[in-house]
């Protein structure tokens, strides 16, 4: 299985959410473009079978991504305190990213323990 390097990879993704995170700016940006391309990144993702890599690399990434899931999580909460109405949607589309990757990886945590559990027993 050919893995990626996880910091330049996720920087790759801090680079999305920096760009994100404007939405409590009054500057513009092409959020529709740039929460597209967080979900194209969570897909990709989605598609690495995470239970079959070392337990540290395991943990690396999970890592990453739960700071991720988190830094999302604040620009919600911080958008939904300005709340500009011409942005709702934005917002309400990033909600349903935090719900899905919070789901996601709970669910992969929790398989990856029994995964564990089995290679023990």
């Amino acid at each position: 299985m050919n893995l990626p390097e996880l910091d330049p990879y996720f920087q790759s993704l801090t680079d999305i959410t920096d760009t994100i995170s404007i939405l409590n700016s009054p500057y513009e940006s092409e959020f529709d473009s740039d929460i597209s391309k967080m979900e194209n990144f969570l897909n990709e993702i989605q598609s690495t079978d995470w239970l079959a890599t070392e337990k540290e690399y395991f943990n690396l990434f999970t890592s990453h991504f739960s700071f991720h899931i988190k830094i999302v999580e604040e620009i919600v909460r911080e958008a939904r305190e300005i709340l500009d109405p011409e942005r709702r949607i934005h917002v309400k589309r990033l909600v349903g990213y935090c719900k899905t990757t919070e789901e996601w990886l709970a669910d992969l945590q929790k398989r990856r323990r029994a995964t564990e559990t089995l290679a023990t027993a």
